[in-house]
């Protein structure tokens, strides 16, 4: 038996399937931790019990997940915590925020491109919606925090992700936020200068 069925038998047998793109992520982590390891034979059983036990962390984790491209969690400040995980699905992520009382406009571009403008032109300056997670947020997956209490009524938010393809998926590599007093355009793709 070699080491991939090792680990293989090591698994509980998984009741939900994973979507692609985070299958081939957890493999490829499991597989890394298990390369480091082959160059020593001593640590080779080692290095198979800890890459399934990473392995099983880490599929409890996605599978524990309430979406399969990113999850929301209200705090008691009354800000929401937003953990992208797949860069996908941003009407989803949109009706989620409206759901919760932030009247929203998401947006995924890939790098390189950006929003045609002018989207809106009532931009409030200096306004931010969002910003960095804490460490320990951080440790759940990348994202960051949004504080719907500087939305005025009638404001909307807008959310421009930015995402690159990694492994297969697509994940966010940053986002721009901005506040309009009145509507706000479709986002139309062009070359970001």
């Amino acid at each position: 038996m070699d080491e991939r069925e090792e680990l293989a038998a090591l698994l509980p047998p998984l009741r939900h399937r994973l979507p692609e793109g985070r299958r081939r992520a957890l493999k490829e982590q499991v597989m890394a931790q298990i390369t480091v390891h082959e160059h020593t034979r001593r640590r080779r059983r080692g290095a198979v019990v800890a890459a399934a036990a990473a392995c099983a962390a880490g599929a409890a984790f996605l599978l524990a997940s309430p979406s399969p491209a990113y999850a929301l969690r209200d705090n008691p400040d009354g800000t929401i915590t937003v953990h992208i995980y797949e860069a996908k699905d941003p009407k989803g992520l949109q009706a989620e925020l409206r759901g919760r009382g932030v009247h929203a406009v998401v947006d995924y571009m890939p790098v390189g491109k950006t929003c045609k403008q002018p989207r809106s032109t009532t931009w409030v300056p200096g306004v931010r919606l969002a910003s960095p997670l804490t460490a320990e947020e951080e440790a759940d997956g990348p994202g960051f925090r949004i504080d719907p209490s500087v939305l005025r009524p009638g404001q909307t938010a807008v959310l421009e992700f930015v995402t690159e393809e990694v492994g297969g998926q697509f994940v966010q590599a940053g986002v721009r936020d901005l506040v309009s007093d009145g509507p706000v355009g479709d986002c139309v793709l062009v070359d970001a200068r």
